[in-house]
């Protein structure tokens, strides 16, 4: 990441990061999990506020490149998402999102993305896109490549994974507002979690065999968020 871009980043982490101590009660859990995972890998998470995006990126250390549609739609914001090197996913930008979150990954520098690709209604996930899946293999093929031109090399061999990063919050706590984001003849509405309880809890980086179709990448990795947030609810606290 540009140390421009960098430096936007990480002041707008800090003032989230600040907010949260004042006024959301943010619990994590697994944290273990991202230091023990070498990087660059790719984040995902469910999605059912507007306000997922914020907080997430407070969970890691190092910056990520975060897939984000309709946040782009908006004036003003998209001229800061576009400076911190976050990734346009707008229906006229979406063939370039692969070639983006690879050129960043082959960088070593993390990717996020919502594989729902909009808001949940907190009972049951959206469907999953298989775009997630997509960068996962293309980033491992493209990592085979690089070891086979390699062989020699002393450099410990890198292999592409997802960390699943189940979220919830009580639903009595994710508050709609008015304000509706349109992206051509779609409106997308505005959930937010302003204050209350947040809960995250990070799985085990996920590694799949390369010749695993798609479909059952996008499947495991849903079934582990779905196992995340039971977890939460069952085996951590909810109230």
């Amino acid at each position: 990441m540009h140390w421009i871009a960098r430096s936007m980043y990480e002041v707008y982490r800090t003032a989230i990061r600040l907010y949260l101590r004042t006024f959301v009660e943010f619990q994590v859990w697994g944290q273990e999990n991202l230091s023990e995972t070498p990087t660059p890998c790719i984040y995902c998470s469910n999605h059912f506020s507007s306000t997922d995006p914020f907080f997430v990126i407070t969970l890691m250390k190092e910056p990520v490149h975060m897939v984000i549609g309709p946040g782009f739609s908006v004036p003003i914001v998209k001229h800061f998402l576009k400076w911190m090197e976050q990734i346009n996913a707008l229906p006229q930008h979406r063939k370039e999102v692969i070639p983006q979150a690879l050129f960043y990954l082959l960088k070593k520098e993390s990717i996020y993305i919502f594989p729902e690709g909009d808001l949940n209604n907190q009972v049951e996930f959206r469907e999953f896109y298989h775009g997630m899946a997509k960068i996962y293999k293309e980033f491992q093929s493209r990592l085979s490549q690089q070891l086979s031109q390699e062989e020699n090399s002393s450099l410990p061999h890198q292999e592409a994974s997802i960390i699943p990063i189940g979220i919830v919050s009580p639903r009595s706590h994710v508050k709609r507002k008015s304000a509706t984001i349109h992206v051509g003849e779609n409106q997308y509405e505005t959930l937010t979690v302003l204050s209350g309880k947040y809960y995250a809890n990070i799985g085990k980086p996920m590694y799949f065999p390369p010749d695993m179709p798609l479909e059952n990448i996008t499947e495991q990795v849903r079934k582990q968020l779905e196992y995340l947030i039971w977890d939460i609810k069952v085996n951590k606290f909810w109230s």
